[in-house]
């Protein structure tokens, strides 16, 4: 396409964008800006295809939810320039330190050669007037290594602490870059890092792995009714009231919108069902209330859907069994678990699979 082309098109998709977010009622800030232009431009198909899905259910997007696929789709380049920020803060600092050896090393070569000929001289002296100046020369040299060496300590110290602030501070960037700032459990980028840590650990251990796929009931229903202040608050609470059900290996991560998920290692699919139903049972008994009057609100329910993993199946296929079972939970009276499992003539065909790709 031509260059002048080009700009049309960016332009057409930039109109595009402010014209969105006006009738959305979204500031036309950078972040907000970015997410419709890249959703109009199509360039990031992901973003796409998670805009698609809210836009069908939700018709417009709130500010959470814009930020939210900013981060999870475009975040990640202030991740990148963090990361090549600290990459570059790393080489200079190690430079400096090579710097700080070398001239340590240069000053321990002369002070070498100084020891070397004093004792050259000592064989040939016989005056005491010339072993008191050759022991005075040493001496000098000697306060002069030794405040080189004073130096390097100070100097390399120094350094230890940048470098120990740009780890930490990479620490930071990577710990922020998994949770959902909203809710503080693991975001999707995180959940899918540790599906992949899972679904291998099952495998080389053969152990099982149970997926739980929840879902808040009628919430667009209730964020219309009371706001997204109180929708904020009722994730809030569902997420802080999973967190206290599990135990310490179980993984929990909001999966977007008003979607959780969670894997249960080491969990038969019979063990996971009784696990979900404490989850759902235990969050009947709160009660969301509206900060600025107290008032009642009503009781959140959860539907959950549950599926165990088989060996050598792709992981996206394990997410869709388990969203698959969700989906008939919602469809035959929420507020309930179900649990789907592959065939026999299904694990038989995946077996075939796995062992032909293994051959």
């Amino acid at each position: 396409m031509a260059i002048g082309g080009q700009l049309h098109q960016a332009e057409n998709w930039a109109k595009q964008a402010i014209e969105r977010l006006r009738r959305e009622g979204l500031p036309p800030v950078p972040n907000n800006y970015a997410v419709y232009y890249c959703y109009f431009s199509g360039e990031n198909p992901n973003l796409t295809m998670a805009m698609d899905v809210l836009l069908n259910q939700y018709g417009a997007l709130t500010q959470q939810q814009c930020t939210e696929l900013y981060q999870v789709h475009l975040g990640l380049e202030a991740e990148q320039k963090m990361l090549k920020n600290s990459n570059t803060a790393i080489e200079a600092e190690l430079k400096h330190v090579l710097n700080i050896i070398d001239k340590a090393a240069s000053g321990t070569n002369k002070f070498s050669q100084t020891l070397d000929t004093f004792s050259g001289k000592l064989e040939t002296t016989a005056s005491l007037d010339q072993i008191r100046d050759m022991v005075k020369k040493v001496a000098a040299e000697t306060r002069v290594m030794a405040e080189q060496n004073q130096r390097l300590h100070t100097q390399l110290a120094q350094s230890t602490q940048q470098l120990t602030e740009v780890r930490f501070n990479l620490d930071v960037v990577r710990k922020e870059s998994l949770v959902d700032p909203l809710t503080e459990v693991g975001n999707r980028k995180f959940f899918n890092n540790e599906l992949a840590r899972a679904t291998v650990e099952a495998e080389e251990t053969q152990m099982p792995l149970t997926l739980l796929v929840i879902d808040i009931d009628h919430f667009k229903k209730f964020n219309d009714s009371y706001g997204h202040i109180v929708g904020d608050q009722v994730l809030r609470l569902v997420a802080r009231t999973l967190v206290e059900n599990l135990k310490g290996r179980d993984i929990i991560a909001r999966y977007g919108g008003e979607e959780f998920v969670i894997l249960l290692p080491q969990t038969r699919v019979t063990d996971a069902e009784k696990v979900a139903n404490q989850l759902r049972a235990s969050l009947g008994t709160k009660q969301i209330r509206r900060r600025s009057t107290n008032e009642t609100l009503g009781v959140i329910t959860i539907s959950i859907g549950a599926t165990e993993y088989c060996i050598g199946e792709e992981a996206e296929t394990f997410i869709a069994r388990a969203d698959s079972a969700l989906y008939e939970a919602k469809q035959t009276g929420r507020n309930k678990v179900v649990s789907q499992l592959m065939s026999p003539e299904q694990i038989a065909a995946l077996k075939a699979k796995t062992d032909s790709k293994t051959s």
